[in-house]
């Protein structure tokens, strides 16, 4: 077994953790990876390296489906290197130190290319409603381009895997830090031409992922074709360069989106242009159509609105290949939403919480304008709650007076929801087929009694072990005889993984209805139940609240206060749902403030260490006010939905509009992100020139 996680938070706080650099590997050969220093160019000859493309025949990795113009991805390139960073060839050693200096000494032959014209990866449109109409009767259009900056998961620990051959079963073994090992299975398997049967993918505890451990990696690849090739067991473990340059990355996207108005402020018609920068490759298994596809269907997803049309498309360039990141297009989506909505309320002076009154969806169930089925929720009751919460009436006061001394004070609402738990339907109906969708879980019971619980997910600091053992202590079942099971796909079920907050819905139902038949059979020994779930689509939802003041001189925003009020439907417990928020919020503060990812106008990538790619610290985040409504979802039998990316995208929304609204007396206005100092001189220096 890969792990028992019954009791993981406290030996992870006490230094007991097991990862994939600690695995002990007798006589394991370490690999390291020789990368591209180009974005663009021809591959010639190469000497001195233990593998390369020749070397280990790979299939290359294709993503089809609808609006998917198919780019293969081979694990190594065979004769182009697209984006800097990308492995080229392997090297291997007793330890890593040689490793590196042998891969320092390989020769690579290459001939530099210009940069290629963007190719369209993905393309999408949609129309519902009478656009036409809305507009034309439309007392105002209000219109703005916004951007989200290229940023990275940047988990604490880095990617890494190891694999071993058996030639006498012609198995893989491959233990690698992911939040999918059933995907990482299927895809190992297609690009060495076996049987999925033949590759055991096993998780060790993982040392955060935030989507980026959510995709197949093409050293995950080539560490299983080397184990096959050498019938040695190799491990590679990814160091903080490799792991910005070259992991994955994320919202780089650009927004124009235009609204119809009345004379009060309601919004009924909105037209959206979404494009996307999704790098050198359509990553496995979400594709291209990721953050485009996601960001379209999210914006104005909690308003009412009569008309709606969006273009989305995914481009191609010469960086490192875009994927999941806590939150996805959601952020953009809901960024881009109520950075418009302050324009509108500053347009048309309205107070901005009393702008999201008037437009915020009344009634739930619901069908949304991007055909979203709402499922549960309360909107009016969100934003009265964080009204009442912030104290909002006398926080304005406070504000007022703030500015009266020169003071540069902002007050920003981030007004959401989000999907989370999805199934199989949905992710056709996007054109995603390499995702299945259903989730799975295993309850059995050992000859000395012990419950053991094994799923489809994997552990990535989400609390698993701790909201399992809730489940089944609720139905009679002693916490301390529970142990939980995850990240090996020969003993536990099939299923999709960890992402998108699937766990708390498709994954807590096969718990749930396992645990359920297994105590009807009154839980004896050798009992053995498996439930799999094809989950429907849930919508989390909340409302987000930041008081800002941006330094007069340095121009640094300080975050002086945050709320969230939270509706996650039914809450299983409370702590595991705080820390995921709050952790979230922090991740939002980075990546609105100061994440991000820069490349120059020769595709070299100007940030590939935290020198220059600059995170958030305990001094920038501040204590985060936490409140709930559970509006249970009739969708799972517990109620409950997803919260793992809330925190987050509420601060991509209340953050930015903090920000702004701090600066908007001086006259400057803030399209893009991040909020750094530096472009909030831009902003002021613009305005000043006008």
């Amino acid at each position: 077994m890969p792990r028992l996680t019954a009791g993981s938070a406290q030996l992870l706080v006490g230094g007991g953790g097991h990862f994939l650099a600690d695995l002990d590997l007798p006589g394991a050969l370490e690999v390291c990876f020789v990368r591209s220093p180009l974005p663009h160019a021809r591959l010639g000859s190469i000497a001195g390296a233990g593998a390369s493309a020749g070397d280990l025949d790979l299939e290359p990795i294709v993503i089809e489906g609808p609006g998917l113009t198919p780019r293969p991805w081979l694990a190594l390139p065979a004769d182009t290197a697209r984006y800097v960073g990308e492995p080229v060839a392997a090297v291997w050693a007793g330890d890593r130190y040689l490793a590196e200096d042998l891969a320092d000494k390989v020769e690579v032959e290459y001939k530099e290319l210009d940069l290629e014209e963007p190719a369209v990866l993905f393309e999408q449109t949609f129309t519902n409603g009478a656009v036409q109409a809305a507009f034309g009767r439309a007392e105002l259009q209000i219109e703005r381009t916004f951007r989200t900056g290229r940023v990275t998961p940047l988990p604490l620990e880095c990617r890494g895997a190891a694999a071993s051959f058996d030639e006498a079963t012609g198995e893989v073994e491959l233990w690698t830090s992911t939040q999918i090992p059933n995907l990482v299975a299927r895809g190992v398997a297609a690009a060495l031409r076996m049987d999925e049967s033949k590759v055991r993918v096993l998780v060790p505890h993982v040392g955060g992922g935030f989507g980026l451990k959510a995709h197949l990696f093409a050293e995950e690849i080539v560490l299983a074709a080397l184990a096959r090739k050498l019938g040695r067991t190799v491990r590679w473990v990814e160091d903080r360069r490799e792991n910005l340059i070259a992991s994955a990355h994320a919202h780089d996207n650009q927004v124009r989106l235009t609204a119809a108005l009345t004379g009060d402020g309601r919004v009924v018609g909105v037209r959206a242009e979404v494009t996307s920068d999704v790098g050198a490759y359509s990553i496995y298994p979400f594709s291209a159509s990721l953050e485009p596809a996601t960001t379209a269907q999210t914006i104005f997803g909690p308003y009412a609105l009569e008309a709606y049309v969006f273009s989305a498309r995914g481009l191609s360039s010469n960086k490192c290949p875009v994927g999941a990141y806590r939150g996805v297009g959601m952020n953009t989506g809901v960024y881009v939403t109520e950075r418009l909505m302050d324009e509108i309320a500053a347009e048309l002076r309205i107070d901005p919480l009393e702008l999201r009154k008037r437009n915020a969806i009344q009634e739930l169930p619901a069908t949304t304008h991007a055909r979203r089925e709402l499922d549960s929720g309360d909107y009016p009751a969100l934003l009265a709650r964080l009204e009442d919460s912030a104290g909002y009436a006398e926080l304005r006061r406070e504000q007022e007076s703030a500015r009266s001394q020169g003071r540069l004070f902002g007050i920003g609402i981030g007004f959401f929801n989000e999907h989370s738990g999805t199934g199989s339907t949905d992710y056709k109906s996007r054109g995603i087929t390499t995702v299945p969708g259903f989730d799975a879980a295993r309850v059995r019971v050992t000859e000395e009694g012990r419950v053991e619980i094994l799923t489809s997910a994997a552990e990535a600091g989400q609390g698993h072990a701790e909201t399992y053992r809730r489940l089944a202590e609720e139905i009679g079942i002693e916490p301390g005889r529970v142990d939980v099971i995850e990240g090996d796909t020969r003993e536990c079920p099939p299923g999709s993984g960890t992402f998108a907050s699937r766990g708390a819905v498709g994954v807590v139902e096969a718990v749930v209805q396992a645990l359920r038949e297994a105590a009807e059979l009154d839980l004896a020994p050798g009992t053995d139940v498996v439930k799999t779930i094809d989950p429907t689509q849930v919508f989390p939802s909340g409302a987000h609240l930041a008081v800002v003041e941006v330094d007069p001189v340095s121009l640094v925003p300080q975050i002086r206060r945050y709320i969230a009020v939270e509706d996650c439907g039914r809450v299983i417990d409370h702590a595991v749902v705080e820390g995921q928020v709050r952790g979230g919020v922090a991740m939002g503060i980075g990546d609105v403030l100061m994440e991000e990812h820069v490349y120059g106008a020769d595709g070299q990538i100007l940030t590939s260490s935290l020198l220059d790619y600059l995170v958030p610290l305990a001094a920038d985040v501040p204590s985060v006010e936490m409140h709930h409504l559970e509006s249970a979802t009739p969708r799972t039998t517990r109620g409950s939905k997803g919260v793992g990316e809330a925190g987050v995208i509420g601060a991509y929304g209340a953050v930015s509009n903090a920000v702004a609204d701090a600066i908007r007396p001086l006259g400057a206005e803030l399209t893009d992100l991040p909020y750094s100092p530096a472009r909030i001189f831009a902003a002021l220096e613009k305005a000043r020139a006008q």
